[in-house]
């Protein structure tokens, strides 16, 4: 593990900075969960940590980022630290990683103890109520909730209560396909192709 290099983009260059809410929002293609994945991955390497890994609707693993996890351990050949089970992740220093829906899964929510870092992945669906079920759940000192999502409205309760309402707390970053430096050629074809035919559109999804 002294080997591990993972470098992350300058626009999370301050996702190790101690914040209660750390939120990334913005377009297509600016890796935003590949790049919160990667901290969280390294952060259980350092020590031992409890990570849940949440959306608002979970009908089973595979709608989690159980596989994105696994597909970066795998990347950076983290597999002698990190076993990949079916519904778990777990490091040999002891720390875990659980994922759960949160919209059918409040009671079990509710009952989770010792979560460090909490991952809210596709936060733009997660509903005023989820939120007051899970906020007051992440309670250990010096926990985290990391946010990700692509903005639809900006009535959304994840919008209005992490970008719109933003404080001291809150690590707010807008993130777009130009600060992702390894931004592939395939999707910036898309882009163009977008910007040309409908630049609407364009200012919607990637912007």
């Amino acid at each position: 593990m002294s080997q591990l290099k993972i470098t992350l983009p300058d626009v999370f260059k301050d996702i190790f900075d101690p914040y209660r809410y750390k939120v990334y929002y913005g377009g297509r293609g600016g890796a935003k969960s590949h790049n919160i994945a990667r901290y969280l991955l390294i952060a259980g390497v350092e020590k031992p940590l409890r990570f849940l890994c949440a959306r608002e609707l979970q009908g089973s693993i595979h709608d989690s980022v159980h596989k994105l996890l696994s597909d970066i351990i795998y990347e950076y050949n983290l597999d002698s630290f990190y076993e990949v089970q079916q519904s778990t992740i777990k490091g040999k220093n002891g720390t875990e990683f659980f994922f759960k829906g949160l919209k059918h899964n409040a009671t079990e929510i509710k009952s989770m103890e010792g979560v460090d870092k909490v991952w809210v992945e596709e936060a733009e669906r997660v509903s005023s109520n989820s939120w007051e079920i899970l906020i007051p759940t992440i309670r250990k000192p010096g926990s985290e909730i990391l946010i990700s999502f692509n903005p639809k409205h900006p009535t959304d309760p994840t919008y209005e209560r992490f970008v719109a309402n933003a404080d001291d707390s809150m690590l707010v970053k807008k993130v777009s396909w130009s600060d992702n430096p390894f931004f592939p050629d395939v999707l910036d074809d898309e882009r163009k192709r977008m910007l040309k035919n409908d630049p609407v559109a364009y200012k919607h999804v990637w912007e």
